[in-house]
């Protein structure tokens, strides 16, 4: 079912925020790439700069990436005109491919070579999720103060850890490999833990893929809930 309410766009927009403000690379990724490879897309603003969001995404009523990854009917074709009767026409506009294209390069994804067409979110659409009858349980842009990972080297430190190690991404903790526990879907994932947590860190700072140290999800939380350095962990373990 698609959206039908601006309602339904934002909370859509809202969960797109979530998954790339997630600490979970695999969420990260899939997210950015919708993002590099769309045609069509609701651009908004967070804190003064643009973001976007492909309309075959947040078209569809309640999305989310399961929903939309076991969608085989999804088609532009459907959530375009959806998208347009809340928003109106869309169009080429050459500054907001500009800020497109600085956003694909803030996200660390290449954009496709593609002619691209935008509606623009007017901003006075918050005021909607505040008033009645959205009490509890409306739905609200989330704005976040983060500290800014940076994707390319995280993509750079798991390219060079498949060089050393015959292609494969494994725990260096525990020694888990995704791909041969869940096959084709578990191929690539990895996750990549910080040596040096950003907490602890302040303002910006040099960082190299050595840095990095490539952990299972499991792995990874127990490091931040107790604090531990990887061979700690991995001491702990045996």
């Amino acid at each position: 079912m698609v959206i039908y309410t601006k309602t339904q766009l934002i909370k859509n927009l809202d969960r797109v925020e979530g998954y790339l403000s997630s600490t979970s690379e695999e969420l990260y990724d899939t997210m950015a790439q919708y993002i590099a490879r769309g045609r069509v897309f609701v651009s908004y603003i967070v804190d003064g700069s643009y973001h976007f969001a492909p309309s075959r995404f947040v078209g569809y009523k309640d999305n989310t990436l399961v929903r939309h990854q076991n969608n085989d009917e999804k088609d532009g074709r459907i959530t375009t005109p959806a998208i347009s009767k809340i928003l109106g026409p869309r169009k080429f506009d050459s500054e907001l491919e500009d800020e497109y294209l600085k956003y694909c390069d803030w996200l660390g994804v290449t954009a496709a070579n593609q002619k691209r067409t935008y509606w623009l979110l007017d901003q006075d659409i918050l005021g909607e999720l505040t008033s009645e009858p959205f009490i509890e349980g409306g739905y609200i842009m989330r704005y976040h103060l983060v500290r800014e990972r940076n994707r390319k080297v995280v993509k750079e430190a798991k390219r060079l850890f498949r060089l050393a190690h015959d292609g494969k991404l494994f725990c260096e903790v525990c020694g888990f490999d995704f791909s041969e526990k869940y096959g084709r879907i578990g191929d690539g994932f990895i996750e990549a833990h910080h040596i040096v947590e950003l907490s602890k860190t302040n303002g910006e700072f040099e960082i190299k893929p050595s840095d990095f140290t490539m952990v299972c999800s499991n792995c990874h939380s127990m490091l931040h809930r107790g604090e531990l350095t990887v061979s700690k962990l991995r001491d702990q373990l045996k």
